[in-house]
């Protein structure tokens, strides 16, 4: 019997390093050997409250891997190339799946690497189902590991500027500087819009956020009102029955009650808003807002994966400095909780055991 060292979720607060078995591959899978995986902001809610995760999961779903085994049926491969991806299946049943819209499959996530699959927290990684371009993606040579380990939350950021397509005259506010915060101002710099602003505690953030491009970084600590500093820049925005500010798309990457309700006092009416922060317990909204406003709220669920990847080539996105800390595989609790207790990190990195 063959055995690999992963992260298995033990519960809120507990992870814990475990030998558990080498996966068997059918004639559709192939297997990675872990290069690195990031700590996303979605690992630190399980860690933090059990969401997302069921108590003996191996965690990890953004990671660079290289090729060391695969089944008789995957083609466009070899030994040696390094990949990144996920597994995935779909009911085939379901409303959705009929429609052709698999990511709204509800039995997407039982199906999905770190979530109801084995994760790459782990020395090796199990891709079902590989196709490459669908759910497996070769990873470009001239990339580190760790950039590769960053497609994943680059696409989340590139399918939330896809969701709301911002132009070259819009003024763009983004409410948190994390990762997919910083990658949206890169990316939305691209396009480029008129204007980015940032909203972010974190000074280190702001400071990040400014060398990947925004115009100005507003830290709601240091104003007396929010919204006023934020309507300094961009105009009063007048709307029925009240005043807002005149942002064109506004982006919530913090995930909480209070920024989803910031960002539609930002929006201007009829403008968009993308939710992207996952949020840890429902929200009280002013609905009010998103009618006299007839605003546009989209949902970012997902990740362009190839995009990032081919962002990441060509050099379009800069990810120097934003990995903040990096941990041994064996080190993974620690690194949890450091992550956790770390507010101006920006991402925790876990790389395979020196041996």
């Amino acid at each position: 019997m063959f055995w690999l060292k992963a992260v298995v979720f033990k519960g809120p607060g507990h992870v814990e390093v475990k030998h558990v078995d080498m996966p068997t591959l059918g004639p559709r899978d192939i297997l990675l050997k872990v290069k690195a995986v990031g700590i996303c902001g979605s690992d630190l809610h399980t860690y933090r409250t059990g969401l997302y995760a069921f108590p003996s999961q191996i965690m990890g779903h953004e990671f660079c891997g290289e090729i060391v085994n695969f089944g008789s049926e995957v083609g466009g491969i070899r030994v040696g190339q390094r990949a990144t991806g996920f597994s995935v299946a779909y009911c085939g049943q379901c409303f959705w799946c009929q429609h052709k819209q698999f990511r709204l499959c509800p039995h997407l996530f039982e199906n999905y690497t770190g979530y109801g699959r084995p994760g790459a927290m782990a020395e090796y990684v199990k891709i079902e189902n590989a196709v490459v371009g669908e759910n497996l993606f070769i990873v470009p040579p001239e990339l580190s590991d760790e950039e590769a380990a960053m497609a994943e939350p680059l696409g989340t950021a590139l399918y939330a500027i896809a969701r709301t397509k911002p132009t070259a005259g819009d003024v763009a506010v983004v409410i948190g500087a994390g990762m997919i915060g910083n990658f949206i101002v890169q990316g939305v710099k691209k396009i480029p819009v008129k204007q980015i602003i940032v909203t972010e505690v974190s000074a280190a953030k702001i400071q990040w956020a400014l060398d990947a491009g925004a115009d100005i970084a507003i830290n709601p600590r240091e104003v007396p009102d929010l919204l006023s500093a934020v309507q300094s820049v961009t105009g009063i925005g007048l709307h029925h029955f009240g005043t807002g500010a005149m942002a064109d798309v506004v982006y919530d990457t913090a995930g909480a009650e209070e920024t989803f309700n910031d960002a539609l006092g930002f929006v201007r009416a009829g403008g968009k808003v993308a939710l992207v922060g996952l949020p840890e317990s429902p929200s009280t909204v002013d609905v009010s807002q998103i009618i006299f406003k007839d605003v546009r709220i989209v949902g970012v669920l997902g990740s362009i994966i190839p995009r990032g990847l081919e962002y990441l080539a060509r050099g379009w996105v800069k990810t120097s400095n934003l990995v903040t800390a990096r941990f041994s595989l064996s080190e993974a609790d620690n690194a949890f909780r450091t992550m956790m207790d770390a507010p101006q990190g920006m991402r925790g990195m876990l790389l395979p055991d020196e041996n």
